[in-house]
């Protein structure tokens, strides 16, 4: 209390006690019915002293250690024997202060409360050393996993700012666009912009024969490709790259998303019936099943948030977006034929522990080496080069156009500003 500023007070014997009203509402009532602190002998009321506990706990901007009695001319501290007096949600709120003012003092770093709606753990971490770079993911007791520095929900293999920018600009501007008015849906869906003069021609039932358009401006060129029929050579064949991303990244974190809470059901349902209906199983048992769970959430969320690195670093890169799409779907099918082991296992009446083990074991191991990889930015694939060209610039893989890389799209297909590759190379 002497560090906090607080002094005890001694209570003078020869005090009139006689006086049992409260000190703040002037509320009279019996010695029983009104409260002081252990060193003094200012009364309040139930009433007064909520409204004087609350008003200090959470309405003050400088945060206290200690909270003196109410008479200005006071200084006896208010203390646990004091607060055990009053009514059982003063005595909750006196806990959450006293766990908040603990945290403050730690400056925040060392303990945090969970993030997760509903939780109230407290999770103290000791950091070793800082990666500036990765996220800090952390296993709430509750199944909850998230990022202890910017207290997002993890979201490996992304940083801190990627999954910012993602949840407040990124993911916004795709739905944004998938709810484009008709009118805009219809021009992208049934128009391809004529590489000589860049107005848009409609794709009318010809098309399906037929692939290539005539413009107005008597131009004729590839509605798959935009190259010219003699581009095409003898039999005209189309050179356009495969489409390697039919789905969209958006839709990938839309399915990635249900999968993980579907994830997260399954290990809640685990745990709400180990605690109405206890199985036979034993400790151990129950111990592997919960982490196999924990796992299958973890590799979801991860898997969710590698659609946010494809949208970021595959764009321009069909060769790695093909690979990353083969790894996703491959740890995918993995971590669905896991959970549906696990499941078995759970319903079965004895637990086959090593056979669990060790597939928790190659499931964990398989995605170490996923992050890895993509934190080695998918090193195993070497990009698409073209010989004789350099510079500041990408090639389209649709028409071969140079465009900065400041450009997430190509401008030659949509904008007449747009440079040759030839005439950038010069």
């Amino acid at each position: 209390m002497t560090e906090s500023g607080l002094k005890s007070v001694v209570i003078d014997s020869n005090q009139d006690l006689s006086d049992v009203s409260c000190g703040i509402c002037s509320k009279i009532g019996d010695g029983d019915g009104l409260i002081s602190t252990a060193c003094c002998s200012h009364k309040l009321c139930n009433t007064c002293w909520s409204e004087y506990l609350e008003k200090n706990f959470f309405s003050v901007e400088k945060n206290q250690t200690a909270i003196s009695c109410p008479d200005q001319s006071c200084r006896a501290a208010v203390g646990p024997d004091t607060i055990e007096k009053l009514t059982v949600r003063d005595q909750e709120m006196y806990e959450k202060y006293v766990l908040k003012s603990y945290r403050e003092r730690c400056l925040g770093w060392k303990i945090k409360q969970c993030p997760a709606p509903g939780c109230n753990y407290n999770i103290e971490f000791h950091l070793a050393s800082e990666d500036e770079e990765h996220s800090l993911n952390i296993v709430c007791l509750c199944g909850h996993i998230f990022c202890w520095r910017c207290m997002l929900e993890s979201h490996r293999p992304v940083t801190c700012n990627n999954a910012s920018d993602w949840l407040s600009r990124d993911l916004k501007k795709l739905i944004g666009e998938v709810d484009k008015p008709s009118t805009l849906s219809w021009i992208e869906t049934n128009t391809k912009p004529c590489p000589h003069c860049f107005i848009p021609v409609e794709l009318d039932d010809v098309h399906q024969w037929n692939q290539f358009l005539t413009c107005a401006c008597s131009g004729r060129f590839c509605w798959k490709c935009f190259q010219s029929p003699e581009a095409h050579g003898i039999y005209g064949s189309c050179f356009a790259p495969e489409d390697l991303s039919n789905i969209s990244c958006l839709d990938l974190w839309k399915a990635s998303q249900v999968s993980l809470e579907q994830a997260k059901s399954e290990l809640e349902a685990f745990e709400e019936s180990i605690i109405k209906k206890p199985s036979d199983l034993k400790e151990q048992d129950v111990k592997v099943l919960r982490e196999g769970l924990m796992l299958v959430v973890q590799c979801r969320q991860f898997l969710k948030w590698s659609c946010v690195y494809d949208y970021l670093h595959t764009e321009y890169d069909m060769a790695k977006r093909e690979y990353l799409r083969f790894l996703q779907e491959n740890a995918s099918a993995l971590v669905h034929s896991f959970s549906q082991g696990i499941k078995e296992e759970t319903e079965a009446k004895e637990l086959t522990r090593g056979k669990l083990l060790s597939e928790t074991t190659n499931i964990g191991n398989y995605f170490y080496h996923f992050i890895k990889t993509l934190r080695e930015g998918l090193a195993e694939v070497k990009a698409k080069s073209y010989d004789n060209y350099g510079g500041p610039y990408w090639l389209c893989d649709r028409c071969t156009y140079g465009n900065s890389w400041f450009e997430r799209a190509c401008k030659m297909c949509c904008d007449p500003t747009a440079s040759n590759t030839d005439e950038l190379s010069d």
